[in-house]
């Protein structure tokens, strides 16, 4: 690892945190059945213990320890150089927009308000979010991020609309069900898997030896174009750009 990556990725987690204001958190309720109600009801917290579960590489293994057993999730390698070459590209990318440096790059990408956010050094794995640009929203959304060693969940909720991205580098020898199963494969012919959901649209993808899912979810799916049709997902993956994470002893 190169001091050049670690000061890249260490100068875009400052200023990604560098706006987050502290909020009041909310007790954990049950988690909402519909759509409609997550996104009327996001509580920070409740949302990011209900998204980790069990389809997603057994990291609820980790927020509740259970005893050992034979499948046990394993830590995959990150392959810190192609993500040295592609932050290189992402911050060319944005100093074409008058983006010169890598400091003032995430004002381009959704910013946490939670006080957990300010713990993403310790994530050992490349924090991916979309640009701001492509999420499309009217009006600027309440952002979430709870970051992990080995995994992180961001929560990006607007009036009619909750995006939940989920990134981790634990994995199953055999994948212990067939969701987890998809998303370790998560190889389509454009390097990801994109389904449609009861409530809107599921990206699947790997990315540097980690795996990563997107989640949209609509409050009125059916009349929600970024829920009824696969594009805005697409979208939202091929932007898809590195705000923060490092590499631990001996990576």
């Amino acid at each position: 690892m190169t001091a050049q990556l670690k000061f890249g990725i260490s100068m875009l987690a400052v200023a990604l945190m560098s706006t987050s204001a502290p909020i009041d958190m909310a007790e954990a309720q049950e988690r909402p059945t519909t759509a409609r109600e997550r996104i009327t009801n996001v509580q920070s917290r409740d949302l990011q213990v209900s998204r980790v579960r069990p389809a997603n590489l057994a990291v609820a293994t980790l927020v509740q320890p259970a005893p050992a057993r034979p499948n046990r999730p394993r830590v995959m390698p990150i392959d810190w150089g192609q993500v040295r070459e592609d932050l290189q590209r992402q911050n060319a990318q944005f100093s074409d927009n008058n983006f010169t440096t890598a400091a003032r790059l995430p004002q381009t990408f959704p910013r946490p308000s939670n006080n957990e956010a300010a713990e993403i050094a310790r994530t050992r794995l490349p924090v991916l979010l979309p640009p701001s640009a492509t999420l499309r929203l009217t009006n600027a959304p309440r952002v979430f991020l709870f970051p992990q060693e080995d995994f992180y969940t961001a929560s990006i909720n607007a009036p009619g609309i909750l995006i939940e991205v989920f990134g981790t580098r634990l994995a199953h020898t055999e994948a212990p069900d067939p969701v987890t199963l998809r998303r370790l494969r998560a190889q389509g012919p454009d390097g990801y898997q994109i389904t449609q959901t009861e409530y809107g649209v599921e990206v699947n993808f790997n990315r540097y030896g980690a795996a990563y899912s997107i989640t949209i979810e609509c409050e009125f799916p059916l009349a929600d174009d970024r829920c009824s049709e696969l594009e805005y997902g697409r979208q939202l993956v091929e932007n898809i750009g590195i705000v923060a994470g490092s590499p631990g002893e001996g990576e």
